[in-house]
């Protein structure tokens, strides 16, 4: 308990900080926001107006000030208004719901296929089929989505027409046949080099674990193969795994923008870019700020998760 509180504590000093730097990046263009936003066709057009409006934003605050008020409108989901006169939250949530669905479904898959080519990769270390999945992970690492995007449209949309080019935002529960078929590319593409990302590292991890006293220990008493594999060798090798997965839960919902703007999907990273180029300041300050949060306490609860997975960090911990 005492180690989870000192996490807390730290959780708690990361999210000020980074809470404070998105205020603070926004607080430093105030006379740009307030033109972007006096320009809506609102006619607030001199200078009486825009200065009103500036007070009403509370921009010509201290920027500490400024922060306090961030803080209440964001707690209060008091998020404001995009340029186009749409509520901030409703946009950042539908956004949200076709980014998380998105990112489960290509966490899933690559997870589907990098942890069973990783163990039969380290248990057959420096064999054919070790090194035919090696070459092909460092091919998929070096293709990023914005390659593997524009071929996947063009042999599996144009050529053989089998999925759909420009993805539509369909329920499981309304239509789940084109709701997989909206989102089968998207995943797929996004997927790839994450499952060869995932299993490098557990392949070198695996490695190194099948090298421990303890597994020689476990072939010693006659246990079988796939006991060692998965029972004993598999949890401790975890780590890196787990701490990777945590970290592209983040980057997933955030940083999908190639992929949904490739495929249409109007998700939260293909709004941020949106609200970016039209200086939306409102929704990216709001959206940034939400998948900082996210990240944050997703990883605190990965840290302490840790613990399940390895008696050997509850010892170290007990002992700290």
């Amino acid at each position: 308990m005492r180690y989870v509180g000192q996490r807390f504590v730290q959780l708690i000093v990361v999210v000020i900080a980074v809470t404070f730097t998105v205020s603070l990046a926004l607080s430093a263009m105030p006379n740009s926001e307030a033109r972007i936003i006096a320009s809506r066709g609102a006619g607030l057009v001199d200078e009486a107006e825009q200065q009103a409006l500036l007070d009403s934003l509370h921009l010509n605050e201290p920027a500490i000030k400024q922060y306090f008020f961030f803080v209440r409108d964001l707690v209060t989901l008091n998020w404001g208004t995009t340029n186009s006169n749409e509520s901030v939250s409703a946009s950042i949530w539908d956004g949200l719901k076709v980014s998380v669905t998105l990112m489960l479904y290509a966490q899933f898959l690559a997870l589907l296929f990098a942890i069973p080519i990783a163990i039969t990769a380290a248990y057959r270390n420096g064999g054919a089929f070790d090194r035919l999945s090696t070459t092909a992970s460092f091919g998929l690492i070096s293709a990023p989505a914005y390659i593997i995007a524009p071929v996947a449209i063009l042999i599996f949309s144009i050529h053989w027409q089998i999925f759909p080019s420009n993805s539509k935002v369909i329920t499981l529960f309304d239509d789940p046949v084109e709701h997989f078929k909206n989102y089968f590319m998207p995943t797929v593409v996004l997927a790839l080099p994450i499952a060869a990302g995932y299993m490098r590292l557990l392949r070198a991890d695996m490695i190194n674990t099948l090298q421990s006293d303890f597994i020689t220990t476990a072939r010693a008493k006659g246990l079988s193969t796939n006991r060692i594999l998965f029972r004993h060798a598999l949890r401790p090798s975890l780590f890196s795994l787990l701490t990777a997965a945590a970290v592209n839960v983040g980057a997933l919902v955030g940083g999908a923008l190639v992929v949904e703007t490739a495929f249409g999907l109007n998700g939260l990273g293909r709004k941020t870019v949106v609200g970016i180029f039209s200086s939306d300041f409102r929704l990216v300050q709001m959206t940034v700020a939400i998948l900082a949060l996210v990240y944050v306490f997703i990883t605190f609860a990965v840290d302490i998760a840790y613990g399940g997975l390895d008696p050997r960090v509850r010892a170290a911990r007990s002992l700290s």
